[in-house]
């Protein structure tokens, strides 16, 4: 198999689609939620106060509601750091990479976005949002650039280590 292809999910949000059928990624990524809170408050606690901005990358993110349960999740645990915080720091903006391979349905995942504009209302913590296609079996960031990565049943597929993290 050549570097960047690979299987993918079933696009789109009908009966078949991943996005209708991943119940189990939804549930360890509702498992996991002390642990992703727990790390996003070292990273949130290690930002200077000079740098307002957390980068976050979703490896493997696919489509479909678990896409955006992470988003949500890091936006939560970010919102609830900056009103918890005593220095009364400036609210850190969260910039997410959803990656997947280029046959991933990002056009659902954008679609997706109002429904997460649409919960949080006024409240909600600034983030930003780009899709990045492409396989981690190669580079997809400059070094040092991202302080936080989460993966959900994503990695089990590697069959290649890589040198270059």
């Amino acid at each position: 198999m050549k570097t960047g292809s690979g299987v993918r999910m079933a696009t789109g949000n009908g009966e078949n689609s991943y996005a209708a059928n991943s119940r189990l990624q939804e549930k360890a990524i509702l498992e996991t939620r002390p642990m992703l809170r727990k790390a996003i408050e070292e990273v949130y606690k290690s930002l200077s106060d000079r740098r307002s901005t957390m980068v976050v990358a979703d490896l493997g993110c696919s489509s479909g509601p678990n896409t955006l349960r992470v988003v949500s999740e890091v936006i939560g645990a970010v919102q609830f750091y900056t009103r918890k915080s005593e220095e009364q720091r400036r609210a850190v903006e969260v910039q997410f990479f959803l990656n997947d391979l280029p046959g991933n349905d990002f056009n659902l995942v954008f679609r997706s976005l109002e429904q997460l504009e649409d919960l949080g209302g006024k409240e909600t913590q600034p983030y930003y949002v780009a899709g990045l296609p492409g396989s981690y079996y190669t580079k997809l960031f400059p070094s040092r650039s991202v302080h936080f990565f989460h993966s959900s049943y994503s990695l089990m597929w590697r069959s290649k280590l890589i040198n270059d993290v």
